[in-house]
């Protein structure tokens, strides 16, 4: 006879329905009874207390494997090294040597620099004198004592020609003044005496 459950839950008989057994063992319903809602483990085999901790012959004979994890080696470099240096200490020795070339001209250039400064310096103040010259020729006074050296007089009437045509206005008469005691006489001038 089974009885009803007052909750709604399941009978004893009902336990083990519709679940799924492992192997080797019961259910509850074959043992006879027990608590409602009590779950039914193997006790053939089982090893209780202290020694639960210990494996079974079964256990240590079929151990799970696990696979072995290794760190792999780097690869191998195979690179000459050589080569690799050789190359290093020729570009480390090019760019000292440039560094090098480049310091010298510049120093060259520097110097160079130096004496064209000087020299434009030079040729400045030779042209600020030629034209302190020029300016101081050009004035009227100088004019007049330059004609004098060279024996020339003032005229006192001049005639103009007007250039495009020819045509002379006034009278052409020759100067009539003394010559300069520094005037070049002309038979003089032409022996060099």
């Amino acid at each position: 006879m089974t009885t009803a459950p007052r909750s709604g839950g399941r009978t004893t008989e009902q336990v083990g329905k519709g679940r799924r057994t492992p192997a080797g063992t019961t259910t509850g319903a074959a043992t006879g009874g027990g608590a409602r809602g009590a779950r039914r483990y193997p006790t053939v085999g089982a090893t209780q207390g202290s020694a639960a901790l210990k494996l079974t012959a079964e256990q240590q004979r079929d151990p799970i494997t696990s696979p072995r994890l290794r760190v792999a080696p780097p690869a191998p470099i195979n690179a000459p090294r050589a080569p690799f240096i050789a190359l290093v200490v020729a570009i480390v020795v090019a760019g000292v040597l440039g560094i090098l070339l480049i310091n010298t001209k510049t120093a060259e250039n520097s110097f160079r620099i130096d004496s064209l400064q000087k020299r434009q310096a030079k040729l400045d103040s030779q042209q600020q004198d030629l034209e302190n010259q020029i300016a101081a020729n050009n004035s009227p006074g100088s004019l007049d004592a330059a004609a004098r050296r060279l024996g020339l007089v003032k005229a006192e009437n001049p005639a103009y020609i007007r250039l495009p045509d020819g045509k002379i206005f006034g009278v052409p008469t020759p100067g009539r003044g003394e010559v300069a005691v520094t005037a070049q006489d002309p038979a003089t001038s032409a022996t060099g005496r």
